[in-house]
Order: structure tokens, then sequence, then C-alpha cells
């Protein structure tokens, strides 16, 4: 028997993970969570072999509680279960630890299938998304490689003989086209797409 510990905040994940587990070639415990509190307190309460996580949760950042999971929880594999299916969102997952990545818009049987590979020891990725283009000009291009080298809007200014303000405009379009929230994810972006 694997005993699973279900991050989701919508109740019919849980009632579908279960239905789909009767198919299981083993027995499979479900635990579920509608947050972070509620993860905690059920790892402390049983032995859990594979966390299942839904990274878009409303009460924290799904990426940031993955890498507490891995950092508090070392050897149990962690399993995104997403509706999120972005190159970036992916690329994050795996450089945080993420044994796997099923997208919500796969059938519970994929899921139920990822879940067995990494109890298996496997990993179970979807292939990587093809490389897209950032849709920025040719002067945001150069504002992003720019902050993504550390330069403030102040150098970056005067780097490109622009004004501060100019740079400032460039840059919150920038991450508006782009649907990054920080520079941070914007460095990780850009460098994915290198």
């Amino acid at each position: 028997m694997a005993s699973l510990l279900l991050i989701d905040d919508h109740p019919l994940v849980e009632v579908a993970l279960e239905a789909a587990c009767v198919n299981a070639p083993i027995t499979l415990k479900i635990h579920a969570a509608g947050d972070e509190a509620q993860a905690r307190q059920l790892l402390q309460q049983h032995p859990i072999d594979l966390i299942v996580l839904d990274i878009g949760l409303p009460d924290c950042d799904g990426l940031e509680l993955l890498r507490r999971l891995r950092v508090r929880n070392q050897h149990c594999p962690v399993l995104i279960y997403s509706a999120q299916q972005s190159r970036h969102t992916l690329l994050s997952a795996v450089s945080l630890g993420a044994a796997g990545y099923v997208v919500k818009s796969q059938s519970m049987a994929q899921l139920l299938s990822a879940i067995l590979a990494v109890l298996g020891g496997q990993q179970a990725f979807p292939p990587l998304p093809e490389r897209i283009e950032l849709p920025l000009t040719e002067k945001e291009q150069q504002i992003v490689a720019l902050l993504v080298r550390g330069l403030s809007n102040l150098q970056i200014g005067e780097q490109l003989h622009i004004s501060n303000k100019t740079v400032s405009t460039h840059k919150k379009n920038i991450l508006e086209k782009t649907g990054v929230q920080s520079v941070v994810e914007l460095a990780e972006l850009w460098k994915a797409q290198q």
C-alpha cells in the first residue's frame, strides 16, 4: 500500500482521484488537504509516500510551497497536478525538485499513471513545450537582457540613452506581456528562452 497526500483546494479532485485509484495495481490511500496548514498537519500525522500538489492554491504560491516541501520532506517525491501548463511553470517545477508534472486537462488515468511511475522511482514529466519567443520589441529585449544582468533602471537608461521613466514604462509593459510578477521570474523566463 502507498500513501498519498493530495494538496488541492477543489474537493472534486479528491473524489475523482479516489475513483481512479480503484483501478490501480496497488492499494493507494489518499489523505487530502486544501491548504498548506492542513498539509503540514497530515505530514506530521501520517507516513506519506508521495505528495500530489496543485500549484494554483488560493492561500499560497504553489511553487514556493513545492520548495518548502522539498526542504522539509527531502525523501518524499512531489508530483505537480496543475491547470498551468506554461514552459516557465514546468521549468520552475523541475528546478525546484518536482518528480513529475501532470496538467489538469489530462485524464485521471494519466494522473494515476504518473503517480505509479513516481512511486516506482521514475520521473513523470510531459515533453517540454517548444521554445516560445517572447512577444517583446527589440528595445524591450535589450532592457530584459540588462535587467537579468542586475542593472538598475537608472543604469539601463544611461546605457541605452533613454530616461529612467522610459525604462520603467518598458519594464511595466514587459511584465504585462510575459505575464510574470517580478524581475526574478522574468530572469528565469529569459534564461529558459536562451
